[in-house]
């Protein structure tokens, strides 16, 4: 038995079965899905698994190894079987939920070990409490000590799942908030103890953590990250409502696919920010071409809103439910596998919650603490302008006052690749502030230095934002409050015809200014398709500090004159002017083996990244740059102020 250090749960597990994402009160929805012509699609996956005979998985049983494809077939006869009471089936399927707990060997020694087996207690839950009848009492002994044994050895949490952050770790995806909870659920009946630890961590820690992490409709994390926790969390929620008809985490969390609608670019590609693994993929990849389509099946199943379900309809592929690869590994292949969205589990969530018909969304927003930032979005047009008033480590990066500009083809861009956490190319440049659009204020004596840095060897001194207690992740939501505050939002303006927002970015340059306010507008109206204007006045602690403002950038830019250049790319240029220093140097730094140059040295990506590393150039999705343009203040002087003016326009 397992001892929790956590009071009892407010919300329990009814005594009946099913309740592990079902109840009986959901069968004629369900039901009423497979004859609906949206779900046509999935019903006829779905059909296809019921199908399936168990006898093509022998191989599979007898090996032990992990293989998506059986336990969705077994998710799929056990649903059939519940929901048409179809006693044959049932019998046969409990007897291969049984044999799969028993013959699943959890020792294999993979970066995946957490998912995969955490994946296959997932589905024998399933199958424990959807065909709880067809089990005997020493069965279900049977099957709890075999997942108790599939955890302890794979969870990265510990089992029970002590372990690791609910903010930036593993701990914020499927091994708490799906796998162990949804196993909780089902053996309530002869373990509650398992339950009580599980949920009574999910409600002292979560809760009040996602109450403000989610509050501003964004993840820190980025799209990427942000999007794959944001769905193992939203398991978390449909759980609990399915089993009790109540919610745990509030409107805010369900609706943080407001900021992936925003983040999407024309081309249907995400706008990189934080750790992307997307574009590390294989160019034909289908979570490349349509990363939002299963966060936004999540997000309209817990609101049901039209601009979600409509954007799931639209991109569904057959590969997000029914993987071809049945070892799929996430950070090679980059699918939202593990059983996040398959056949049975569409038909089970679609129209929990009743749809809504369609809003229209301002062209500008605002998303706030703790997130700080505002995202414009308009034809083929679209701007991120971040100040970061919170930072949560992990696959967050040192990029307070970050600018974006994309139009007809991204512009001022994200730079560098996410090959591997951790990896010199990531830790040297991908989440350093001098990767990023951003100032920074180096100590001359400082330039070619190494720094403390996650204890990795040889980080380089780059004068960018102060990092916080060379953490991999935060440990807790005081933590983050007290000890991991950023940027400071001063004001924030969301007009059809003028937006901004100004913020105070002292705390993260506090090594080196005594003061710097950055302020980022964007003015639709003005010039050929309107005018993006970053103004920086800062002080510094002393006058000698080599003070740079950089612009990312996907191809080499063209001169004009001494103050402005020119950025061109897909149909979009950006025409660039540096109104402020007046004295000033401006270097484009770049090309082939200098991409990613910090000091005259080069950070090239892994060539060696379980991420693809090296994924040749299709010349619109891999993104990691061509270099930069860095203006450099020429006087030593305290007092300096930056201000570049960037034009949109037309190729």
């Amino acid at each position: 038995m397992i001892a929790s250090p956590y009071a009892k749960p407010r919300i329990t597990p009814p005594a009946e079965h099913p309740r592990v994402m079902l109840r009986r009160r959901d069968f004629d929805r369900i039901l009423q899905n497979m004859t609906l012509p949206e779900c046509e699609r999935e019903y006829e996956q779905w059909k296809q698994l019921c199908e399936k005979d168990l006898s093509e998985f022998e191989a599979v049983f007898q090996s032990g190894q992990y293989h998506s494809l059986l336990y969705i077939v077994l998710e799929a006869k056990a649903l059939y079987a519940l929901l048409y009471d179809d006693h044959d089936l049932a019998k046969t399927t409990a007897a291969a939920f049984l044999r799969l707990a028993s013959t699943y060997d959890p020792n294999n020694d993979t970066l995946m070990r957490a998912r995969f087996g955490g994946h296959v207690v997932h589905t024998c839950a399933l199958g424990y409490d959807w065909l709880y009848p067809y089990f005997s009492e020493e069965e279900r002994l049977q099957m709890i000590a075999a997942c108790e044994n599939i955890l302890s050895i794979c969870l990265e949490m510990g089992y029970p799942p002590t372990k690791q952050s609910p903010i930036g770790s593993h701990a914020a995806e499927a091994q708490l908030l799906r796998d162990t909870l949804g196993f909780a659920i089902a053996v309530y009946d002869e373990r509650p103890d398992v339950y009580d630890f599980c949920a009574g961590r999910i409600f002292e820690e979560y809760v009040p953590t996602y109450e403000f992490f989610y509050r501003a409709r964004y993840q820190l994390q980025g799209p990427a990250y942000g999007g794959y926790r944001y769905c193992f969390a939203a398991w978390c929620q449909l759980l609990f409502a399915a089993m009790s008809g109540e919610k745990v985490f509030d409107d805010n969390f369900d609706n943080m696919a407001e900021s992936l609608f925003y983040l999407l670019r024309p081309n249907g590609e995400y706008m990189r920010i934080a750790d992307d693994f997307y574009e590390s993929k294989g160019i034909d990849s289908y979570t490349c071409k349509s990363p939002a389509t299963v966060p936004m099946f999540f997000a309209g199943a817990l609101t049901g809103r039209d601009m979600y379900r409509s954007h799931y309809f639209s991109h569904y592929h057959p590969l997000f439910l029914v993987p071809d690869k049945y070892g799929r590994d996430y950070y090679i292949d980059g699918s939202f596998s593990e059983g996040m969205l398959s056949p049975s589990v569409f038909l089970i969530f679609n129209r929990f919650t009743p749809p809504k018909p369609s809003e229209d969304l301002p062209s500008a927003r605002y998303f706030g603490t703790p997130a700080g930032l505002t995202l414009y979005k308009k034809d083929d047009t679209l701007l991120i302008m971040k100040i970061g008033e919170y930072f949560s480590t992990a696959h967050d990066h040192y990029d307070c006052g970050h600018f974006e500009i994309y139009h007809r083809g991204i512009l001022a861009s994200d730079s560098g690749y996410y090959d591997w956490f951790g990896c010199e190319h990531h830790y040297n440049y991908l989440n350093r502030t001098y990767a990023h659009n951003c100032l920074t204020v180096s100590v001359p004596e400082k330039v070619g230095t190494y720094i403390p840095f996650w204890g990795r060897p040889n980080p380089i001194y780059d004068g960018g934002q102060l990092i916080l207690n060379e953490s991999y992740e935060v440990p807790d939501l005081e933590t983050m409050k007290r000890d991991y505050r950023r940027g400071i939002v001063l004001s924030h303006t969301e007009r059809e015809d003028f937006v901004e927002i100004v913020g105070d970015l002292t705390i993260p340059y506090q090594e080196t200014c005594e003061k710097y306010i950055r302020s980022m507008s964007f003015s639709p109206n003005e010039g050929e398709c309107g005018v993006f204007t970053v103004q920086d006045t800062l002080t510094t602690l002393d006058p000698s500090y080599i003070k740079q403002f950089h612009i990312h950038c996907q191809k080499e830019p063209k001169r004009i004159g001494d103050r402005q250049f020119v950025i061109e790319n897909g149909g979009g240029k950006l025409l660039c002017t540096v109104i402020e220093p007046q004295n000033c140097d401006i270097a484009l730094i770049g090309g082939p083996d200098n991409e990613f140059s910090l000091n005259g040295v080069n950070h090239p990506r892994n060539q060696n990244s379980l991420h693809g590393g090296v994924n040749p150039n299709d010349g619109t999705r891999d993104e990691g740059g061509w270099g930069r343009i860095t203006i450099t203040a020429l006087d030593q002087k305290t007092d300096e102020s930056f201000v570049v003016t960037f034009e949109l326009g037309n190729l």
